[in-house]
């Protein structure tokens, strides 16, 4: 009786010292611990992460390559060179700090060097124009004497698709809006038609109810009532932001426009400043990038909303400051009450930056025309991608 009485002990002891040691091994291996078997050791590494848009190209670690994108690669803690490349796409190149028990990410958006083309519509469309939230986009088909305006909607479907079909909001046998100014208010919700000519009028169309309505004699109005929306969504962002860091864009910055998905912002210093650090709790494996957190007036910045970092990408004029009227919460009077600077609004460049810059639909990029060129970098200054124009806009068409 003594021998199974031994071994089932023995069996009990054993569970007792491998279970646990094994659940401390799987716990260090998912935290990046490899066996080092020349020092005897377990050393700590670091998860790099890499995905890239589209999927399928190729991960190369100082000049290596390791796996294909979508995939995670354990790395010794350091600096390296990490490129990724697919055929066809400009190469994407970044040097990553990659620290023990850290996840690193590596995300790419790739550009083709030469984009597909797809037919948008097939009776033609010219006058085309983005919605300022990226939704739609508004263009003109003229058939006959008859003038037409179309909404394409990108949005995706549940099936992951596009819906291509294009749908008639307007028309007319009066007004060419082939040759008229055509512009969206800030909601995306109107569109402003503006017909030139010996007598030039303005009109609003509200795309849920498509109807023209005569804004001429009070087009003032109406683009006040847009920068006034403008403002006080801006203002609301800001009432997001941690005290310090509001204080700062509205003693130091100007010309403040929002990615697109509002965690980043591009502004202009208009006084020497220093960002404090730490704003936010630092976050693990947050960019690694050279960043500059003493503001010089007249450079152009992104600040990372959620990593906290700050980038200069560019460099314009000094706007100039001025005050604006609020009213006193006792007398209900107004007084000057410094704020930030808003150009007044203009429908045709609400969304671009005055160095020239503006967002690109994915909130990581940043775009710039120059000439006939059009330069797309990262928002922290990386991987500049040069392109011709036309292609360029092929490519941002079809990519949605």
């Amino acid at each position: 009786m003594q021998g199974p009485s031994f071994q089932r002990l023995l069996i009990f002891l054993t569970g007792l010292v491998v279970v646990p040691l094994g659940t401390i091994l799987v716990i260090l291996f998912a935290r990046g611990y490899r066996p080092n078997f020349k020092d005897r050791a377990l050393q700590p590494t670091g998860l790099l992460v890499a995905h890239s848009y589209p999927d399928g190209a190729q991960i190369f670690v100082n000049s290596l390559l390791k796996s294909a994108t979508n995939s995670t690669i354990n790395l010794s803690p350091g600096t390296y060179a990490v490129e990724i490349k697919k055929e066809s796409y400009h190469p994407w190149k970044k040097s990553l700090l990659v620290e023990p028990e850290i996840v690193t990410r590596a995300t790419a958006v790739l550009f083709p060097t030469v984009p597909s083309l797809k037919a948008v519509t097939t009776g033609g469309a010219s006058n085309p124009v983005l919605s300022p939230d990226g939704s739609k986009i508004v263009f003109v088909q003229n058939t006959g004497a008859l003038s037409g305006l179309y909404s394409l909607d990108l949005n995706e479907s549940p099936l992951g698709l596009l819906n291509r079909e294009a749908r008639l909001i307007l028309t007319s046998n009066l007004i060419d809006f082939a040759v008229s100014s055509l512009s969206w208010s800030p909601d995306s919700r109107q569109i402003l038609v503006r017909v030139p000519g010996a007598d030039p009028a303005d009109y609003l169309i509200d795309t849920g109810n498509p109807r023209l309505l005569e804004v001429t004699n009070s087009l003032t109005v109406t683009l006040e009532s847009w920068q006034e929306t403008k403002n006080l969504r801006s203002q609301q962002r800001l009432s997001s932001l941690s005290p310090l860091l509001r204080d700062l864009l509205e003693s130091a910055a100007a010309d403040i426009v929002w990615s697109p998905k509002e965690d980043k912002i591009l502004y202009t210093a208009t006084a020497s400043a220093t960002l404090p650090d730490n704003l936010v709790r630092p976050l693990p494996g947050s960019s690694s990038q050279p960043q500059e957190r003493s503001l010089v007036p007249g450079t152009v910045y992104v600040y990372d909303v959620i990593e906290d970092r700050n980038f200069v990408v560019g460099h314009t004029s000094v706007p100039t400051r001025i005050p604006t009227l609020s009213p006193t919460p006792r007398t209900g009077r107004t007084s000057p009450t410094p704020t930030l600077t808003v150009k007044p609004f203009s429908p045709l460049t609400a969304y671009t930056h005055p160095s020239g810059l503006s967002w690109f639909p994915t909130s990581s990029h940043l775009l710039k025309i120059e000439g006939e060129t059009v330069i797309i970098i990262e928002y922290d200054n990386q991987n500049p991608t040069i392109s011709p124009a036309w292609l360029f806009l092929t490519h941002r068409v079809s990519s949605f």
